[in-house]
C-alpha cells in the first residue's frame, strides 16, 4: 500500500482487488477504481466502515476478475462537497480511475456530478439523497445509486406513526440534502395518511444542546418525534434533550441511525426507538448478508451498520460490469454496462436492478423496521 499525497488531498492505493479467478490476462488490461469516502469529518462514521468494507473485500477475494487486475484507489472527501469535487478530478486525472464508488455524501455528489459529466466517469453514489439521481440533472447519466433511496421505506415508517396513535408529529432534521428533503417528504405525507407536522426543525451536524427545539417540541404538543439525522452524535445528543426536557412520546428515526455507532452513543435513552435500517448487519443479518458479515469478520472488522452494505453494492455492482467488458476499459464503457446490470451477484438484501431509465439500483426490499430492545436493532418482523 502506498501514499499520494497532492494539495489538500490524501490517495492511498490499496492492494490489487481479490476476484476468484487464477492469473492475469494479458487480453484485459489493468485498471483502477475510485474511492471518495467521507473518512473524517461528521460523515466519517458511515465513510470509515465503507472504506473498511472495500479493504475486506479486497482482501478476500484475490488479485483479479476474470484475468483482469484492478486497484483500488482512496480519496477522503472530508465530508465537505468542494473536497469531494477536488478527489473526483483527481482520481480521474492523476490516477486515470474507470469508476468511482462515492462521494460519501449527497451533497459531495451534487457537487461532484458535474465533473463526472465532463471527465465521462461514473459515480456509484452511496446516499440517499433523491436528488443524486434526479433526470433532471445534466449529470444524471454519470450518477448511480447503490443505496435505496430516502423516499424508500419512509412510507412504511410514517404509516407505523400513524398506526400506532400519532396525530401531532414533530421533525428535527440536519441542515443538509439529506435532512432537509427527508423533513420535507414527511410533510408531503402527512396530507396522504392524516398526520400533522406541528414543528419541524433543522439543525448543524455540531450540535449538542438540543433542548431549546425539544422545548419546542413539548410546548407545541407533539405526541411523537421524527429524527431525520444520520450523524450518530446528533441523535444521541437529541435524545439526551428529550430526556431532560422530560417529554415522553415515542420517537422514530430514518436509516441514517441505524448505525451500531448510534446505540454506542444513546445507551439507555435509545431503548425503544424505531429506526427504519438498510439491512441489519450488526444484530439481525439475512442469510445474504451472513456471508458479508463472515468476510467483514474473517478480515478483522466489526459491522456497524449500512456503511459496510453500501460499500458492498458498490463493490460488487462494479465487479459484475468489468465481468461483462472484453479488452480496455473507459469510463464510458462502465457507464453503460452499469446501465444494463440486473439480478447480479450480491451479498447484501434487495436486488441490484439498474437501466439506463433507471439509475436507482436498490429499493424498498432492502429497508426493513426495526426497534432499538437490549441496545440491538431488532426487526420488528421478529
Amino acid at each position: 500500500m502506498h501514499a499520494i499525497k497532492t494539495g489538500a488531498l490524501a490517495l492511498t492505493t490499496a492492494a490489487a482487488v481479490i476476484w476468484p479467478t487464477w492469473g492475469f490476462s494479458q487480453d484485459k488490461p489493468p485498471v483502477k477504481v475510485g474511492a471518495v469516502l467521507s473518512m473524517s469529518g461528521a460523515a466519517a462514521v458511515f465513510g470509515i466502515p465503507e472504506r473498511d468494507t472495500l479493504n475486506a473485500l479486497i482482501k478476500e477475494y484475490g488479485g483479479s476478475m476474470d484475468g483482469r487486475k484492478v486497484d483500488f484507489v482512496f480519496c477522503d472527501d472530508k465530508t465537505n462537497p468542494t473536497e469531494a469535487a477536488r478527489c473526483v478530478t483527481q482520481l480521474i486525472n492523476d490516477e486515470k480511475v474507470v469508476a468511482i464508488v462515492g462521494p460519501g455524501t449527497g451533497g459531495g455528489i451534487l457537487a461532484a456530478g458535474p465533473v463526472a459529466q465532463r471527465l465521462q466517469v461514473p459515480l456509484l453514489g452511496p446516499a440517499g439523497t433523491v436528488a443524486i439521481t434526479d433526470k433532471n440533472n445534466a449529470f444524471y447519466p454519470w450518477i448511480f445509486r447503490i443505496a435505496p433511496n430516502d423516499t424508500a421505506g419512509m412510507e412504511s415508517i410514517w404509516k407505523q406513526v400513524v398506526r400506532n396513535g400519532a396525530k401531532k408529529v414533530a421533525v428535527v432534521y440536519q441542515e443538509d440534502a439529506y435532512g432537509k428533503f427527508g423533513a420535507e417528504f414527511a410533510q408531503k405525507l402527512s396530507k396522504d395518511l392524516g398526520f400533522t407536522i406541528v414543528e419541524s426543525v433543522g439543525v448543524p451536524y455540531t450540535a449538542t444542546d438540543l433542548t431549546p427545539q425539544v422545548t419546542k417540541f413539548r410546548n407545541a404538543g407533539a405526541d411523537a418525534i421524527f429524527m431525520q439525522l444520520s450523524v450518530t452524535s446528533l441523535g444521541a445528543s437529541f435524545l439526551k434533550a428529550v430526556n431532560e426536557v422530560g417529554l415522553k412520546v415515542p420517537v422514530y428515526a430514518n436509516s441514517g441511525l441505524a448505525q451500531k455507532g448510534f446505540i454506542d452513543a444513546a445507551g439507555p435513552m435509545g431503548e425503544g426507538v424505531r429506526v427504519l435500517s438498510i439491512g441489519n448487519i450488526p444484530y439481525d443479518p439475512t442469510p445474504t448478508e451472513q456471508k458479508l458479515v463472515a468476510i467483514l469478520t474473517k478480515n478483522g472488522y466489526k459491522p456497524q451498520g449500512w456503511g459496510e452494505i453500501l460499500a458492498a453494492n458498490g463493490y460488487m455492482t462494479i465487479a459484475a460490469a468489468l465481468r461483462k467488458i472484453d479488452g480496455p476499459v473507459t469510463g464510458e464503457k462502465m457507464r453503460d454496462t452499469i446501465e444494463s446490470l440486473c439480478g447480479f451477484e450480491t451479498i447484501t438484501m434487495g436486488k441490484g436492478c439498474f437501466s439506463k431509465d433507471n439509475h436507482d439500483g436498490w429499493g424498498a426490499d432492502a429497508v426493513i423496521l426495526t426497534t432499538v430492545r437490549g441496545g440491538q436493532f431488532r426487526s420488528d418482523a421478529k
